[in-house]
């Protein structure tokens, strides 16, 4: 007689999200529920930043939620960190930029996401790696006191987040995060930290070719952080390219560079409104709303 196979996770049918969840906790991973559809967390869940789930909290919360998404806590507490990558804004390209630089990345478990991007899972390194928002334009790290969407969770577009094929956690191993991306995640946030004296020198010498779109992301985020409106930062920026820029860009290229950084700036703000709602907190405290973009 033939011993029956236990089916991978990425082959449990999608609508049982509690058996997911409970096999995502039999690998130590802590699963909360998410509104139906989104993104947010359904319960409070900063206590689960810290300690997994019970079986018998996972049954009550799906029991109450049967049309819960299934969200994953990264950080130590799960030993994940997860490499969020979002091509809708540049997070391919930005990817592939720090891959040309760095090396690529190593094979490791990864999940589609329902909105057509990337999330890649590795292992966590040890002590406190906190989240890091747009560590590249579209892309984000999420560490201790972050969240992810997980498979088969159903994005607001209808579409379901899925494991890559053959790279299921029932398929292949965590890798190891890779060093030079500790290295970023943990590197200081652009926008935040310098000295004066630092911006009074970018602003008054300006930048050559290959440090442009990185210098102008860099000062938006800047600026945004310190509330100044993004209309006069673009115009402010606007002018800056044009007189201390070598070459100038071209004023549509200064202002997708712009763009880009106040959406994810606005983003990191409405989820911080949300963590501080009572039973939403978020856990984080790095706004981490500046990066810089590769110079095309």
């Amino acid at each position: 007689m033939t011993a029956k196979r236990t089916p991978a996770i990425s082959e449990v049918p999608p609508p049982n999200l509690l058996r997911v969840a409970l096999a995502y906790l039999e690998r130590g991973w802590a699963a909360i529920p998410i509104e139906p559809r989104g993104k947010r967390p359904a319960v409070r869940w900063e206590p689960f930043q810290h300690r997994l789930p019970t079986e018998e909290e996972m049954r009550e919360w799906w029991r109450n939620r049967p049309g819960a998404n299934l969200g994953i806590v990264s950080g130590a507490v799960s030993g994940l960190v997860v490499l969020d990558v979002d091509p809708r804004h540049g997070g391919a390209a930005s990817l592939e930029t720090l891959e040309c630089e760095h090396g690529a990345l190593p094979d490791t478990v990864e999940a589609q996401s329902g909105g057509g991007g990337r999330h890649v899972y590795f292992a966590h390194p040890g002590g406190v790696l906190r989240n890091r928002v747009a560590l590249r334009p579209g892309i984000d790290v999420r560490g201790d006191g972050g969240l992810v969407v997980a498979p088969p969770s159903i994005h607001a577009s209808g579409r379901r987040y899925a494991w890559r094929p053959g790279c299921g956690p029932s398929e292949r191993p965590l890798a190891a995060l890779p060093g030079w991306l500790e290295d970023l995640a943990r590197g200081p946030a652009p926008g935040r930290g310098r000295p004066p004296s630092h911006w009074r020198r970018i602003v008054h010498l300006g930048v050559e070719q290959g440090e442009r779109n990185n210098t102008i992301a860099s000062l938006t985020g800047h600026l945004l952080w310190h509330e100044v409106d993004a209309e006069v930062v673009l115009d402010l920026l606007l002018c800056w390219n044009r007189a201390r820029c070598r070459p100038p860009l071209s004023d549509a290229e200064v202002a997708q560079t712009v763009e880009n950084i106040r959406h994810t700036h606005a983003r990191h703000q409405r989820d911080h409104a949300a963590g501080e709602r009572p039973g939403r907190r978020s856990g984080s405290n790095d706004p981490d709303v500046s990066e810089r973009r590769s110079e095309r």
